[in-house]
């Protein structure tokens, strides 16, 4: 039986008119490290709501085979918690999971987590300066602050096929694994093969009579460096706080070269076509027909979608029992999956690898927020475009903050909620030493810095040419690059240092 947060007098609000001083809606690593963050600023008034009954986020809902993290350990996680024994380079997703748990443990978030509490809406009252959070029992939770904290990566998206309903064996979206299924000696078909294929296909294909993979576009494979780690071992990082610092620091540093590339595209062209040959190549040596490797190599840029890792992807295609399918799905058949080419494939098991909703309206935060004048926030990036303030505020929503807004995101989430974090925590520092109850990011620095994001936006992979056809998830409704930050992961750093709360109005008593 767990303690409601909301019943513990050391969370309770001092301000008899509100339940908690801040509501955290999701425990994912974003609303956790959110928790973290103002326990160690020795704020204790406040609850994450947490819709599933287990804290984790992404790595809770994505437990399927060969799912692990996809870029090194020493970097996926807090700079303030680099300590954990990892046993591979790349760490497995249940580890991932168990240090999550860990830093909730270590730093006593726990009792600050609700779990079984779907938020609805949640709506700012002008007059009082608070937001009313509406669940989906019926309850009404009043606090100072609001911070949305839903991740991108929590809906399943399912494809909009013809038929799909219609399928009369076992179906399973890849956020929805059902480990009690035995995999052996069934006929297996798989669409998508974005980053959570990469790695069933080759965990799977031994296993299976026969494994149909339904690509709509090809994907980017680079080499993965991944290898085990012996936490125990005399020179482990873990006992080398220097060496694992030093292992962070270049870890980071070959993303932040990466992102450079990418996002100054338009500046430095050769620098991404000159990595991108060097990959084709190693993608078509690995490939023992060269039909296959025509269909299997992208024709798009490097970048325009997330790239994924891995030393066994690839040749998985060429097995006996693996058939990659181009030709467009016409429909699901209760039998299996109809091409338009008129062939039917017949299987008893159909993966469905079709990504998450990202910049669809319903996501990124996952409930209706109403801010001044009713005005709710999808509603409004509906009409004018996807747009945040650093990435964690908006003008018009006082006292409410995003983990992972518009243009924000990059390759490691830890280091991007971090930078959030520090600025949101920044912001409620500086109202607490003015006693003041009402922050909102002044309407010309968001325009301002919404200005420059669009114009760097046109300057990255995403918006040239050389991505047509690649069906990135980058870009959103209105075509915008939406998604990432088109700048690198240390200028955020550096700026967030820089600027703190210099674009805030503060004021109410």
């Amino acid at each position: 039986m767990r303690l409601d947060p909301l019943e513990d007098p050391e969370i309770q609000a001092k301000d008899a008119d509100l339940d908690v001083e801040t509501l955290i809606v999701g425990a994912g690593i974003s609303g956790i490290c959110a928790g973290i963050g103002l326990l160690r600023k020795s704020l204790t008034s406040f609850v994450l709501l947490e819709a599933k009954e287990e804290l984790g986020g992404t790595w809770r809902e994505n437990t399927y085979p060969g799912v692990a993290v996809d870029i090194p350990s020493i970097s996926y996680s807090f700079s303030f918690e680099t300590d954990y024994p990892w046993t591979r380079h790349y760490a497995p997703g249940h580890q991932i999971q168990a240090y999550v748990k860990h830093c909730v443990q270590k730093y006593g978030v726990g009792k600050h987590i609700r779990y079984g509490s779907k938020v609805q809406r949640s709506e700012f009252n002008a007059q009082t300066n608070t937001w009313s959070t509406h669940l989906d029992t019926g309850e009404v939770i009043r606090s100072r602050y609001l911070i949305a904290a839903t991740g991108l990566l929590s809906q399943p998206k399912l494809p909009k096929i013809p038929g799909l309903e219609s399928f009369a064996g076992k179906s399973m979206h890849t956020a929805r694994w059902d480990h009690d299924y035995a995999l052996q000696g069934k006929r297996v078909a798989i669409i998508g093969t974005g980053a959570s294929a990469v790695q069933i296909i080759p965990s799977i294909a031994p296993k299976v009579a026969h494994l149909s993979v339904f690509q709509r576009t090809a994907t980017w494979i680079a080499p993965r460096g991944d290898f085990e780690l012996n936490p125990s071992a005399a020179l482990a990082p873990r006992k080398l706080p220097i060496y694992r610092t030093l292992l962070r620091f270049f870890s980071e540093l070959s993303l932040e070269l990466l992102t450079l590339a990418i996002v100054n595209y338009r500046r430095f062209p050769f620098l991404v076509r000159g990595i991108g040959g060097v990959v084709r190549s190693g993608m078509r040596r690995q490939l023992n027909d060269p039909e296959l490797a025509e269909k299997l190599v992208p024709n798009y840029g490097l970048g325009c979608k997330r790239p994924a890792t891995s030393n066994t992807y690839l040749p998985t295609f060429n097995r006996d029992n693996v058939s990659l399918v181009t030709t467009k799905i016409k429909a699901i058949t209760p039998s299996g999956v109809q091409t338009d080419d008129g062939e039917r494939h017949e299987v008893d098991l159909l993966i469905l690898a079709t990504g998450f909703l990202t910049t669809e309206q319903g996501n990124g935060p996952s409930f209706q927020v109403h801010g001044l004048e009713g005005v709710e926030l999808g509603q409004y990036w509906e009409a004018h475009r996807l747009q945040s303030y650093a990435g964690v505020s908006m003008p018009g929503f006082p006292n409410f903050f995003l983990t992972a807004g518009p243009y924000s995101g990059g390759f490691n989430w830890f280091a991007m909620v971090e930078a959030h974090v520090d600025h949101i925590l920044s912001c409620m520092e500086q109202a607490r030493l003015q006693g003041v109850t009402r922050i909102e990011v002044r309407r010309d620095a968001h325009a301002r810095y919404m200005s420059e994001m669009w114009a760097r936006a046109e300057g990255t992979i995403f918006k040239d040419s050389s991505c047509q056809g690649s069906n990135s998830y980058y870009l959103d409704r209105h075509g915008d690059a939406a998604l990432p930050l088109p700048r690198t992961p240390w200028w955020r750093h550096f700026r967030n240092k820089r600027t703190k709360t210099k674009d805030y109005d503060f004021g109410g008593h």
